[in-house]
């Protein structure tokens, strides 16, 4: 009997560690995602804001007459739908808030992959554990 607990135990620290890794590696791909959508967005509203100020100010930087104003107008508006877009996609998809989730995660697994190591906890409540995570973080561990 003992056997077959030592073997659940190391099944479970190996899964464990793998599930660690894939959780870094999701949690890793959410800031990317949220970085590049912050800055998109103040990028695009920005640089939407230069435009129109600089041309409100001179004049149309390229052409000159309408034209010219059109040029600056239609950059404006195309870098402030791109800027509004981006804020949108972060707000819809919640980029912040599954990037929590996914560091909760992995503070959960560290300490039950710790708990693994160190044999502080039975191994009833290590189960249990690692199979709350489970049912909890299905999103992060997919």
């Amino acid at each position: 009997m003992p056997e077959a607990t030592q073997v659940n135990i190391e099944a479970i620290a190996r899964r464990v560690t793998e599930h660690l890794r894939q959780a870094k590696v999701h949690e890793a791909e959410l800031k990317t995602q949220k970085i590049l959508l912050v800055v998109a967005t103040l990028a695009g509203s920005g640089l939407a804001t230069l435009i129109a100020g600089v041309t409100a100010a001179n004049g149309p930087v390229v052409g000159s007459g309408i034209p010219g104003w059109r040029l600056a107008c239609a950059a404006a508006a195309v870098l402030s739908l791109i800027g509004g877009v981006c804020a949108g996609l972060k707000d819809q998809l919640q980029v912040g808030e599954r990037a929590a989730r996914a560091m909760e995660c992995l503070g959960r697994l560290g300490a039950l992959e710790a708990s693994v190591l160190t044999g502080m906890r039975g191994q009833s409540e290590i189960a249990a554990e690692y199979e709350s995570i489970l049912k909890t973080y299905p999103d992060v561990l997919r």
